[in-house]
């Protein structure tokens, strides 16, 4: 795994990306800490949150399909500092205590709407990072992990920095580490892929949409892992209320909680990240929603906060395996014509599962509570792996056969 170090524009990437994530993690942990804090609802959180999200939802398909038509290295540039320009408008109207529950809102909705180009451009331009493509998988995985790790190390120095010195350092913080990533950006030389040779062909939201729909080994992880998102992130928009209402712990009991989640997320990613091939990858995939499932009801038994902190762990660990396994078998699936596309389409997954969890998590919680929410989302997590079990055992029992003359001849 750590061959892929080798590859200088991989190196610089990672470095420049890990230092931003870190810096994302610590706004979006104080973002969704001060809406908690001025709605003072579960079912305003979940609502404004999907709200937020909505851009995003809406934008992805088209995205996609736009990325793979520009320059990917100097579209990032330009996102990375419009991000950045966010992040300092965000600090200084909350140093200057203007920041009001609209422009909360406001501000949420722009940066999902850069989020619906930043992400499709983020993972079709991995694969151009390394020559060598027996180091892709590792290249993804580790990609995963260093997201991971963000997300493990970002919400804690959230949480300590409100508790000292207030919200507003938080958001100067990010953007500071944006130029980290503007500046690895710059230093990447790319050379053409040999596909791109020629004119790019023109391909829309709908036909990429056709192709995934007709290819089983890229439809059933797309719809799988967004069945199974939707229940996780219907829990996980509540955490600010886990934190206040069961740990009675704040800010920095919400900072932790997300700690706990990425720190558990890079056991997961680092696990995924050590299985290259396909047909180990499958099983993975399905065993990790089970294991998500389990503790979504796990965490609905809880009434302690170190219980809770522990759930956090096995949550995270299993929601990125499944989400990194997905990552990796569609990369391995697609060529670079259809990268950007059908990434997007696995994106608005991931970011389609979060204004519609979101919102069901706040009906759920202001109606059942939030311990029942999360039984909820726990069982239906298992009854839709069950579901999606007879389609992977298929995929599972037709990537064996294809992979018996490779094992015969070696």
């Amino acid at each position: 795994m750590l061959s892929v170090f080798r590859e200088r524009n991989y190196s610089l990437f990672f470095t420049g990306q890990g230092l931003s994530l870190i810096g994302s993690w610590i706004q979006s942990t104080t973002f969704n800490w001060l809406l908690y804090q001025l709605t003072d609802s579960a079912l305003q959180l979940g609502y404004l949150t999907a709200l937020m999200n909505l851009p995003a939802l809406l934008l992805l398909p088209l995205a996609g399909s736009l990325v793979d038509r520009f320059d990917r290295r100097r579209l990032l540039l330009v996102l990375q500092s419009l991000f950045m320009v966010q992040a300092l408008i965000l600090g200084v109207i909350t140093h200057f205590e203007l920041l009001t529950l609209p422009l909360v809102v406001v501000m949420g909705c722009i940066q999902s709407l850069l989020t619906a180009f930043d992400g499709p451009a983020r993972q079709a331009i991995v694969p151009r990072l390394v020559h060598d493509k027996a180091t892709l998988p590792a290249a993804i995985s580790v990609n995963s992990m260093l997201f991971n790790s963000a997300r493990a190390i970002g919400p804690p120095i959230a949480g300590w920095l409100m508790a000292q010195l207030g919200p507003a350092p938080c958001f100067l913080l990010n953007a500071l580490s944006y130029l980290f990533m503007l500046a690895a950006l710059v230093l990447i030389r790319l050379s053409e892929p040999v596909s791109s040779m020629g004119p790019r062909p023109s391909r829309g939201a709908l036909r990429n949409l056709g192709f995934i729909l007709a290819t089983p080994t890229l439809r059933y992880p797309i719809f799988s892992y967004l069945s199974v998102a939707v229940a996780t992130m219907s829990v996980y928009v509540l955490l600010p209320v886990w934190a206040h209402e069961v740990m009675g712990a704040g800010a920095q009991g919400l900072g932790w909680l997300m700690g706990g989640i990425g720190a558990g997320a890079l056991v997961g990613a680092l696990v995924v990240g050590l299985q290259r091939r396909p047909e180990r990858l499958w099983p993975l995939f399905r065993q990790a929603a089970v294991l998500l499932g389990l503790s979504l009801i796990l965490l609905s038994l809880s009434a302690h906060a170190w219980v809770v902190g522990g759930v956090t762990l096995m949550l995270g660990m299993a929601y990125i395996a499944q989400g990194v396994a997905a990552n990796t078998l569609l990369q391995l699936g697609i060529d670079d014509e259809h990268r950007a596309g059908v990434m997007a389409f696995y994106l608005l997954a991931a970011f389609g599962s979060i204004p519609i969890g979101n919102l069901l998590g706040g009906w759920l919680a202001q109606w059942l509570g939030l311990h029942q929410a999360a039984l909820v989302s726990g069982v239906a997590v298992l009854g839709i792996t069950a579901l999606f079990w007879p389609t992977s055992n298929r995929v599972i029992a037709s990537l064996e056969r294809e992979a018996e003359p490779a094992g015969a001849v070696v």
